[in-house]
């Protein structure tokens, strides 16, 4: 299966384009290419990757990618089975960043919008409860034209740039130098990470699924996304955590084994480093967000 290089259909005589998806799911092969990418879920659940983070999305979240960086929204496994009936609605913006000129972007009132580009090299999430705005701009572009629409561009993009609420997704990584082996390895490595991450995983089992020896795999990993995979499965296994813990049904103990940590100190452990706050103080700040 052949991912880059990956070319946006761009209509004649715009400079900018819309893209609305409603399909069983939305398109989940590990791709990148040279437009900016700016895509609101309108409707479906599941995780959104970028660079070397996978995180969840649901309807109304906001993503945006800089160009050449490696991503791909994988719907939860529910949007798989035709029997379910369900649909997955996204609608994205594609343009390339120079087709103002470099004089437009050299002016000293575009220098925020500079700043967002920069961000958006390690794609950045806009969380739906902190920007209905943005996203309502972001659908007037769709029916929008001519004039209107480049001012909605405009717009939306001032929007991004000086919202408080929004988290930058990868760290630093060499993704523009990744090529198509590259491509299809990491696509593999993600696809099983996200199904078999409840359990247990080896070094020799990931290593294998990327047809590598073990320290091959460590190298190769590490160098790809600047963080080893035992890293980058705890990190994800955290934020599915994250997920479960809105959910009063289930304990701290049952989730610890659900995200796939056998030990639950380890898993208490793990999730402060990354959270500052320990599950039990997490679930405490989420009822109490959910009480005011």
């Amino acid at each position: 299966m052949k991912i880059l290089p990956f070319k946006i259909a761009k209509p004649v005589n715009e400079s900018f384009w819309i893209q609305n998806d409603h399909l069983p799911h939305l398109y989940d092969i590990l791709h990148q290419h040279d437009e900016f990418q700016i895509t609101l879920i309108q409707e479906s659940t599941g995780n959104a990757i970028a660079g070397n983070r996978i995180c969840e999305f649901s309807p109304g979240d906001i993503f945006v990618f800089g160009g050449k960086l490696p991503h791909a929204f994988r719907n939860d496994a529910v949007y798989y089975d035709p029997a379910n009936y369900l649909q997955a609605r996204a609608l994205s913006v594609y343009f390339e960043w120079n087709v103002l000129g470099a004089s437009f972007w050299a002016l000293p009132e575009t220098k925020e919008l500079q700043d967002l580009v920069h961000r958006a090299e390690q794609g950045i999430f806009f969380p739906a409860k902190a920007n209905r705005a943005i996203a309502a701009k972001i659908e007037e572009l769709a029916t929008a034209t001519a004039t209107d629409r480049l001012i909605l561009l405009l717009t939306v993009l001032k929007q991004l740039t000086t919202t408080e609420h929004f988290e930058i997704l990868s760290t630093g990584g060499a993704y523009n130098n990744l090529n198509e082996t590259d491509e299809m390895r990491l696509d593999a490595i993600y696809r099983f990470t996200l199904k078999e991450y409840y359990r247990p995983i080896s070094l020799q089992e990931i290593a294998d699924v990327a047809h590598m020896t073990t320290n091959s795999f460590c190298r190769y990993f590490k160098t790809r996304t600047r963080k080893s995979y035992l890293d980058f499965l705890t990190e994800f296994r955290i934020g599915q955590a994250c997920k479960l813990l809105q959910q009063e049904e289930f304990g701290i103990a049952d989730i610890a084994v659900q995200v796939g940590f056998g030990n639950l100190s380890n898993f208490n452990r793990k999730f402060k480093q990354l959270n500052d706050c320990t599950p039990k103080e997490y679930r405490n700040k989420l009822r109490l967000t959910s009480s005011i």
